[in-house]
């Protein structure tokens, strides 16, 4: 028997010297492959067995919400072609929320109340996890963004909002807390835009309320100035008293011609005639006097600075009523333009953990590795064949 072997031993060193280019080369090739392969099987077991035994769970929790208007019909109702193409202001509201969502102010918001550094950089959940405890805050900003996910549907521009954490309670809080300061932003900014409206409108009714106030009192100067109430009815009534005191003159003046043909001069009748004439005469003198100037200024021209100061009081009150309409109008439009969010699908808390995607991801790392390792291979064996040549 052991003479059998030492034969077989030297049978086959003697082939492997005779034979030295041909199978001795293809075993050294052989086991190289081996070898380099072995280090995909490395590679592949170590990532089984972290996701089989090391690495944390993560639960997924998700909430479907929509910014609605106060004049705005409901998405849910709005299939037809002609009323979802009033959707351009539903759109530009569902991506300002999403970017506020993703904001480092909503980051401050939300850690401030949950303590998003505690949660996510705790020692319970394995290294390649959980978040470093000293991140900076960039990092800590892409890591929220990464564990609170914003999507928006063209179509209906519903928002979708997906919070992941290590814990089912945690995630649900997390969205919980998303839509509390989403709602509050939102509401804000329409409610500071409406009051700034407001605001606006308000200025320039106190503004026109001043005009009226200043026009009135310049108008009311003006008349204790004159002791006039209405120069132009002063006048009309001025004038009406003129032209009844002539035709009362041109009668008593037609009176005493018939008088003087059959009476003598110093008749009483004619004398009483005669007095009246006089009388007419000398007040109708004080009434034109008082008609054509009254002090330093004629009552024309009283009448036209009255009658400036008057539509000045006018177009105070127009502008003034015009105001009062706009500021009504105002309050109405603000209120239309008002915003909440309607929440589609509240957040609930997760059964199960969807992250990570145990059996997808070991597949995908061992058709992953099998690719490299074959362009590698092809790539030496090419680099090899040019050797030879």
């Amino acid at each position: 028997m052991k003479q059998t072997l030492v034969k077989f031993r030297e049978a086959v060193a003697d082939r492997m010297r005779t034979d030295a280019t041909g199978g001795y080369q293809v075993t050294l090739g052989t086991r190289a492959k081996l070898l380099s392969y072995r280090w995909v099987l490395v590679i592949f077991g170590l990532y089984v067995l972290y996701n089989l035994l090391w690495v944390s769970d993560q639960y997924v929790t998700e909430a479907r919400v929509y910014v609605k208007s106060t004049n705005e019909a409901s998405p849910i109702t709005t299939s037809l072609p002609l009323v979802n193409a009033g959707f351009g202001g539903a759109s530009q509201d569902a991506l300002l929320l999403q970017n506020y969502i993703r904001s480092a102010d909503m980051l401050a918001a939300i850690d401030g109340k949950l303590d998003l550094r505690a949660h996510f950089s705790s020692g319970e959940w394995d290294y390649f996890s959980r978040m470093s405890s000293a991140v900076a805050e960039e990092h800590f900003l892409t890591y929220f963004r990464d564990h609170l996910r914003v999507s928006v549907e063209q179509e209906s521009n519903i928002i979708t909002i997906r919070g992941q954490a290590f814990t089912p309670d945690f995630s649900r809080d997390l969205v919980n807390a998303a839509l509390v300061e989403a709602e509050a932003y939102i509401n804000g900014v329409s409610q500071k835009i409406a009051l700034q409206e407001i605001s606006f409108v308000e200025g320039e009714l106190e503004r026109a309320r001043g005009a009226v106030e200043e026009s009135r009192g310049a108008m009311l100067a003006f008349q204790s100035e004159n002791e006039l109430l209405d120069p132009a009815a002063t006048g009309e009534a001025i004038q009406a008293v003129v032209n009844e005191m002539e035709g009362e003159l041109v009668r008593l003046e037609a009176e005493e011609k018939v008088l003087t043909g059959y009476l003598q001069s110093d008749a009483a009748e004619l004398v009483t005639v005669r007095a009246r004439i006089d009388g007419i005469r000398n007040q109708l003198e004080q009434e034109r006097d008082k008609f054509a100037s009254q002090g330093m200024d004629s009552i024309n021209q009283v009448n036209a600075r009255f009658e400036e100061l008057k539509l000045s009081f006018e177009f105070a009150m127009d502008i003034y009523r015009g105001s009062l309409q706009t500021l009504e109008q105002a309050r109405v439009e603000s209120y239309r333009k008002l915003k909440h969010l309607v929440v589609v699908q509240s957040p609930q808390l997760p059964d199960a953990a969807l992250v990570p995607r145990k059996l997808y991801n070991i597949v995908t790392l061992f058709v992953i590795l099998n690719l490299i390792y074959g362009i590698v291979a092809m790539i030496i064996a090419t680099i090899r064949e040019h050797r030879d040549v």
